[in-house]
C-alpha cells in the first residue's frame, strides 16, 4: 500500500475500516512509519487526525517494529498543531517512554535525546486551554522520563501540586496518582 492509497482509502466515504484493521494491513505491508508521520500533518484535518489515530496503534501494538523510526516520531512531534492530533501523539510519548514498552524500544528511548521533549511536555501540561487527555499524557511521559532527567521530579511535583486546585475530575486523578508515586511518604 502507498501512501497516496492509504490516503484515498481514509477519504473513501463508506470505508468503515477500523484502525486496528488498517494497521494491522499496515504492519503487515511494512508500511513506512515515516511516511505515516507526514501523514498526520496533511492538508485534510480528518485524513490527519485518522493517521495520528492509525499512528497511535501502530506504535502501541507493534512498536518493536518501528524502533528504527522512533526519532522521526520525536523530530517531528513539535509540529503538531491541532489539538486533536496532539492527543495521540501525547499517548504514544507516554507509552514509548514507559518501562512497559519491549527492551529494543527502551533501549533506543535511551540513545534520543529528550530534553526537548520534556519542554514540550510541560508546556501541554501546563496549558489549561489544552484537552485534559494530553495534559495528563504529558504528565505521565514526564514521571516516565523522571529517572532519566533527575530535575524533572521536583518540578512535576510542583506542577502538579499547583495544578491540583483547578483541575478537572479526571486530572485530578491523574496528578494525585503521579503524586502518590512522586511523594510516597504522604
Amino acid at each position: 500500500m502507498t501512501q497516496s492509497q492509504l490516503i484515498q482509502h481514509m477519504s473513501t466515504p463508506g470505508k468503515g475500516t477500523t484502525v486496528a484493521k488498517l494497521g494491522r494491513q499496515i504492519k503487515r505491508e511494512n508500511f513506512s512509519l515515516r511516511e505515516l508521520v507526514d501523514m498526520t500533518f496533511h492538508e485534510d484535518k480528518e485524513i490527519a487526525l485518522k493517521s495520528s489515530r492509525l499512528l497511535q496503534y501502530v506504535l502501541f501494538k507493534f512498536p518493536e517494529s518501528y524502533y528504527d523510526d522512533i526519532q522521526y516520531f520525536i523530530d517531528h512531534i513539535f509540529e503538531v498543531q491541532s489539538a486533536t492530533s496532539k492527543k495521540p501523539y501525547a499517548k504514544i510519548l507516554m507509552h514509548i517512554t514507559s518501562p512497559e514498552v519491549p527492551r529494543d524500544v527502551r533501549e533506543k528511548m535511551k540513545e534520543i535525546e529528550m530534553e526537548r521533549v520534556v519542554e514540550l511536555c510541560f508546556e501541554w501540561m501546563i496549558d489549561p486551554k489544552m484537552l485534559v487527555s494530553v495534559r495528563a499524557y504529558s504528565a505521565e511521559t514526564l514521571f516516565n522520563l523522571r529517572h532519566r532527567y533527575p530535575w524533572i521530579a521536583e518540578e512535576l511535583s510542583k506542577q502538579l501540586e499547583f495544578m491540583t486546585r483547578t483541575a478537572t475530575p479526571n486530572l485530578l486523578a491523574k496528578c494525585n496518582y503521579i503524586l502518590s508515586y512522586l511523594h510516597p511518604e504522604d
